[in-house]
């Protein structure tokens, strides 16, 4: 009697003696399969992808709601919503890392990159499945914003924009070397249309001012050393693409670390300043008892801190402070000035 080339259940013969390839049940899996795989899909199919939509969507309706118009964001805007601001991110506000990928400049910005989301999002969900597509953008996000701070410490960095390449290139390195579940054709395809977009997004992203290749970059490599492994356990347990995931966060996590090492201690420093300018007083302090604790000697980072005390309205921590710059300085006029002013007419003006 045949039986199922698939499970190796007993088929039934028809009258006419013939007998099908493939039992009922393992026929409409396939069926299911071929169906979901060639199907555009409604919203609902793209979890991962309208969930990430979502979320950038309603964070660039917030800072319009929160009293900015439809045009450019200025930048103190962008970084108090979380922008790749290098001092900032180096001096201890990692989570930027994070938030940038969310943040957009303006309705074209982020109008554009959620087109692009919806298209390459949609396939990385077809190919990879819906919680792999998440972590895919979390990850490439995080390995763009390294990249363009690593490269140009001073700029803003914010969009979706490296996440999507990361998920370019999630996508290039698992059609190439993967297993995926996609016919020849269709692989062939997709694989020439994504590497299409990146070629002339790249090309279009190094002659347009404002535009962060760097970030770019920095997304399409992690996504390429993502995909590949991805791409090539697709036909195996999922675990194996958790560890995927996991080391190469850690790997992110480590050039973070150096990056911290080489960049942390003036960025700290950098980015009190620019909290005084901005007149965030609360923030210049958190970074300079970060900048002092880690230079204990830095007469001007103690006298910087002991200031912004003052102009905080901490006295006793300002006198605290500056007590200890002249400890460390005795000769420090500057020190000397503000404490008598402390002491007498009140806090100095900078």
């Amino acid at each position: 009697m045949p039986s199922c080339l698939k499970c190796g259940t007993d088929l039934t013969v028809n009258e006419e003696g013939v007998a099908p390839v493939l039992c009922d049940r393992c026929a409409g899996v396939a069926t299911s399969r071929a169906r979901r795989m060639m199907a555009t899909g409604t919203l609902r199919d793209f979890p991962a992808t309208v969930t990430l939509m979502a979320i950038n969507i309603a964070i660039y309706a917030g800072m319009v709601f929160s009293g900015s118009t439809l045009g450019d964001f200025s930048i103190p805007e962008l970084v108090n919503w979380g922008g790749n601001f290098g001092p900032y991110t180096t001096g201890g506000e990692y989570w930027r890392l994070v938030t940038a990928g969310f943040v957009h400049g303006n309705f074209l910005h982020m109008a554009l990159n959620m087109w692009c989301l919806f298209s390459l999002g949609r396939i990385s969900e077809k190919l990879f499945g819906k919680w792999p597509t998440f972590c895919i953008y979390m990850v490439t996000g995080v390995g763009g914003a390294l990249l363009s701070v690593a490269h140009n410490q001073r700029q803003i960095s914010v969009g979706a924009s490296g996440a999507v390449f990361g998920i370019a290139g999630a996508l290039i390195a698992g059609l190439k070397f993967g297993e995926l579940p996609i016919s020849w054709r269709e692989r062939r395809s997709t694989l020439s249309s994504v590497a299409i977009f990146v070629v002339i997004s790249l090309i279009w992203g190094s002659g347009s001012a404002g535009t962060d290749n760097m970030c770019h970059l920095g997304g399409f490599v992690t996504g390429l050393l993502i995909g590949l492994p991805l791409g090539a356990f697709a036909k195996r347990h999922r675990l194996y693409q958790l560890a995927t995931l996991v080391a190469t966060t850690l790997v992110l996590v480590v050039a973070g670390r150096e990056l911290v090492q080489t960049h942390g201690t003036d960025g700290q420093k950098r980015a009190a300043g620019y909290a005084w300018q901005q007149k965030n007083l609360g923030k210049a302090a958190w970074f300079l008892e970060k900048y002092t604790a880690a230079n204990p000697d830095d007469n001007d980072g103690l006298i910087f801190l002991g200031e912004t005390y003052a102009a905080n309205n901490e006295r006793d921590k300002a006198i605290t402070t500056l007590q200890r710059a002249l400890h460390v300085n005795p000769n420090a006029e500057e020190a000397k000035q503000v404490l008598q002013q402390l002491r007498g007419d009140g806090p100095p003006q900078k």
